[in-house]
């Protein structure tokens, strides 16, 4: 099987032209945006509360009085206000900062098979406009490397988004969950 998959590999790259190489390099850099954003979810490194507790807590409706009695307990009681900001920072600004370059570098993947579409059209209209007779190898290969970039590019990127979306969709439930566990803490403290 992982023959089959390189062969056709080989034969697309030979076929996709220098597009499809980029769209290779970029489908290899978008994976790792995703992996690292996806690691990023399970809150590694939380402060105060083990790692398990945050993604328990953040990821209920109803917090056990007993956690937040815990969580209170840890904190700062003077600065409440200041030390629940450090907290989201620190759980939170990783994604914060990984989103945005996620989703640039999703929205590049079309792009890039758009560039494929193009230099595939200047192929085939080079085969095309020959002095000699046309070249049915030349206009082939140029409509190859069209359509085999432009469908790489379509498919890297609507599938990185949908993924990327749902990893979107479970950032922003952990945030509303933090936002739930801070007022739940200030209303103890009350």
């Amino acid at each position: 099987m992982i023959r089959e998959l390189l062969q056709e590999l080989t034969a697309l790259s030979s076929q996709g032209g220098f597009a499809f190489y980029a769209l290779v390099a970029l489908a290899f850099a978008i994976a790792y945006a995703l992996i690292s954003i996806s690691h990023a979810l399970l809150l590694p490194g939380a402060p105060v509360l083990p790692q398990h507790q945050w993604q328990y807590m953040l990821s209920r409706r109803d917090i056990p009085p007993r956690m937040i009695h815990q969580l209170a307990n840890a904190l700062d009681p003077d600065k409440p206000d200041e030390h629940f900001h450090e907290l989201d920072h620190q759980l939170f600004a990783n994604l914060e900062r990984r989103f945005p370059f996620a989703f640039v570098l999703i929205g590049t993947a079309p792009l890039i098979g758009l560039l494929g579409t193009v230099s595939g059209m200047l192929t085939t209209f080079s085969g095309m406009g020959s002095a000699h007779a046309v070249s049915v190898d030349a206009v082939s290969a140029g409509v190859s490397e069209a359509l085999i970039t432009t469908q790489a590019g379509l498919v890297i990127g609507v599938a990185s988004l949908f993924i990327c979306s749902i990893m979107r969709f479970r950032y922003e439930q952990l945030k509303s969950g933090f936002l739930r566990l801070e007022a739940a803490v200030k209303q103890q403290r009350g």
